[in-house]
């Protein structure tokens, strides 16, 4: 049975980075990435809506995009989980906000990488941001931030 443990690993005002495990010493399942978009969200949020709802009636006044990060596959029990309960319990009492998840299967190398080193957990999160329309510069974030509640 699983046992998540949810291990923050950066909190910026508009991203958060946690390592999720099973049980305490447990293997690492994935990385949830929460990203606040601080935009309207849109149909190209939600493209499976396309065909169901209207320019004209959609969206919210904030998007946030969950994306999940793992190397070994996931099945649909453990992915609605993560989404559900996990992602959820951050995201679901957001008045005006629109949000969504999505799985990214990635190289167990850099999964691997990304625990045992911060700054190429950054480097790896910059990247990320940039593919969905953010950016941060993690140039600034010095070893003695992470010793507070928030980096930044």
């Amino acid at each position: 049975m699983l046992q998540a443990i949810l291990k923050r690993e950066l909190k910026l005002k508009n991203f958060e980075v946690f390592i999720i495990k099973n049980g305490y010493y447990g293997d690492t399942i994935c990385y949830m990435l929460l990203i606040d978009l601080r935009r309207p969200s849109t149909l190209e949020d939600y493209p499976y809506l396309k065909e169901i709802e209207t320019v004209e009636e959609f969206g919210r006044s904030n998007f946030i995009k969950a994306i999940f990060l793992h190397d070994n596959e996931i099945n649909n029990d453990l992915k609605e989980y993560l989404v559900n309960i996990i992602a959820g319990g951050f995201l679901e009492n957001k008045d005006d906000c629109d949000w969504n998840a999505d799985f990214e299967k990635i190289n167990t190398k850099i999964f691997r990488k990304i625990e045992e080193d911060r700054r190429y957990m950054l480097s790896e999160c910059s990247k990320i941001l940039l593919k969905y329309g953010s950016k941060y510069n993690f140039n600034d974030l010095k070893d003695e931030n992470f010793n507070y509640l928030s980096q930044d």
